[in-house]
């Protein structure tokens, strides 16, 4: 197997991995929202956005590509919100 091959099998792994904890991220959201609904609290916790950016970024060990992480955590947390306002309008 050649070294194209090989990389591109670890992030085809990698892909596999990151669907299922985006799943079940995304099960957790449906919770943290009929939380927010049934204390009428808002969707959008600037400072927990900046806590999580920071804590996730604090785990990737490349400073060359935390600026990408915490990108990558950043638009998560922007399509959560939408997924959260969604449901919201739906009840």
């Amino acid at each position: 197997m050649d070294e194209l091959q090989k990389a591109r099998e670890t992030i085809d792994e990698c892909d596999r991995t990151i669907a299922e904890a985006f799943e079940k991220r995304f099960c957790a959201v449906q919770e943290v929202i009929r939380f927010k609904i049934s204390h009428g609290l808002p969707v959008l916790d600037s400072g927990r956005e900046k806590e999580v950016i920071e804590k996730g970024t604090g785990l990737i060990q490349d400073e060359a590509i935390k600026p990408y992480y915490a990108r990558l955590l950043q638009t998560v947390m922007d399509l959560s919100k939408e997924y959260q306002e969604e449901i919201k309008q739906k009840k």
